[in-house]
């Protein structure tokens, strides 16, 4: 018989789990010493290959997760890549214990002690220290943080917040400090009708426990960028940015270090018991384009502010609206298009959102919208039929006319006739005029600023 080829096919799977790591530091030193005392401690440095001892370079303290140590934790970070760019010394230390940061007074010191060796052994401007960690890393540098915040120009917290249960009584920061918090959108505990919901409310505590200290009372900025999602929160005393990965989970973005630092360490440093803010690379001040509804809610977000929908007539909201039968001609059980609820938003959006001045007819059952730009759409209620300009057109849905009000499928009419992007998350709808993925956790902060709701959970 002949022999067969083999078959390479266009279908395989991959590993993807095994590639979470960086490029690796070429000249990472591990130092021992003992630091706690009757403990041989190790950590490991990194220096840019140009480092000169009569510059000053900033600080970064990078702490591993539960089950890691410091030397493989530098593979999956490209802190060393950013030390050779920007003139950074990195150290990643081991925990005291086995791979496990205890978060107690002794690690917190032992922290302390280090970075003071460390400033006494190389040309370290103590004015721009910068800490961050991932899961228990995370923890450990909230305890250090806390303990110790005019040691820090700004910490990093990845994927790890710290639980209600391993706060001492009463325990809040010593002084205020600019925070960046990571969450994977996708990082859950398990446990209740919705699996999301106790990490999520762990979140808020981490996010919360800076509210007083950095003088958190502004509204947040809301600026989304693809799979990011980023709010920030001016402080009088010191910013915050929650910034939620849509899809991910328990992991460290493998370009982390580089938003870390041109969203918040690149504009902080520290002179005494000063903070000193400086513009930073790359600013989060909001999206001009962007705007975010929520079911149940008369109001929508934009930028750093919440809107009326209808300013003359406030208290008509946004409502999810679902088919009341399903099947008919043309139907085959597959969720066609009259067979699907979605969010229905009142009419005044577009003129509040848009600038489109709108003219209903004498029964309120047709409406002209006239764009800033001289387009006009055409609705009717009762049908999925527009009128764009001088076509005939249609959506997936139709127009509604419900007690003297217009409802419009407004995700349908922004992505198929204004040309936008429309991405939805727990009764949440976020309309921008550029590539935008809307996170839970980041639709869940949003609907409570808005007063929305979100419809019950199905129990399975």
């Amino acid at each position: 018989m002949k022999e067969m080829g083999m078959f390479h096919g266009p279908i395989g799977s991959c590993d993807f789990n095994a590639m979470q790591s960086c490029p690796p530091p070429k000249h990472l030193q591990e130092q021992r010493e003992s630091i706690v005392p009757g403990m041989v401690n190790v950590w490991y440095e990194y220096l840019p290959e140009k480092y000169d001892p009569e510059q000053k370079y900033p600080l970064i303290v990078q702490l591993h997760g539960g089950g890691m140590d410091g030397r493989r934790w530098a593979e999956h970070t490209i802190w060393h890549l950013l030390a050779e760019e920007y003139g950074l010394i990195v150290i990643y230390p081991n925990s005291p214990d086995y791979q496990t940061w205890r978060l107690g007074k002794r690690d917190v010191e032992y922290l302390y002690d280090l970075i003071t060796l460390v400033c006494s052994r190389y040309s370290v401007d103590r004015s721009r220290i910068f800490m961050q960690g991932m899961s228990n890393g995370d923890q450990m540098t909230l305890a250090f943080s806390m303990a110790h915040p005019e040691m820090l120009a700004a910490a990093g917290f990845a994927t790890g917040p710290t639980a209600a249960e391993l706060f001492e009584k009463g325990e809040m920061p010593r002084g205020p400090l600019p925070v960046i918090q990571m969450r994977g959108e996708k990082d859950v505990m398990e446990g209740g009708s919705d699996i999301y919901e106790k990490r999520y409310a762990i979140n808020d505590l981490n996010r919360d426990i800076w509210k007083q200290v950095n003088g958190l009372d502004a509204l947040p900025s809301l600026t989304v960028r693809g799979k990011d999602n980023f709010l920030y929160y001016p402080g009088r005393q010191a910013d915050l940015i929650l910034w939620e990965v849509r899809d991910m989970g328990h992991r460290e973005p493998a370009g982390e270090a580089q938003v870390f630092w041109d969203c918040l360490y690149s504009g902080c440093s520290r002179m005494g018991n000063e903070l000193v803010i400086d513009p930073v690379r790359r600013p989060l001040p909001g999206d001009d384009d962007g705007f975010l509804l929520s079911l149940g809610s008369d109001k929508f977000y934009h930028k750093d502010s919440i809107l009326p929908i209808n300013p003359a007539e406030p208290g008509f909201k946004v409502q999810y609206l679902a088919p009341m039968s399903v099947g008919g001609f043309g139907s085959y059980g597959l969720d066609e298009m009259l067979e699907t609820g979605a969010l229905f938003a009142p009419a005044e959006l577009l003129a509040a959102a848009f600038g489109a001045s709108l003219r209903y007819s004498a029964d309120g059952s047709r409406l002209e919208a006239r764009f800033p730009e001289g387009r006009v759409l055409r609705f009717w209620a009762g049908t999925a039929l527009v009128r764009d300009g001088e076509r005939y057109t249609f959506l997936k849905k139709p127009s509604v006319q419900l007690c003297g009000r217009f409802l419009l499928p407004i995700g349908e009419i922004c992505e198929d006739l204004l040309d936008l992007n429309v991405s939805e998350a727990d009764d949440c709808m976020l309309i921008t005029a550029h590539q935008a993925q809307l996170g839970r956790y980041t639709a869940r902060t949003m609907r409570e600023l808005l007063g929305g709701i979100r419809r019950p959970i199905k129990q399975n």
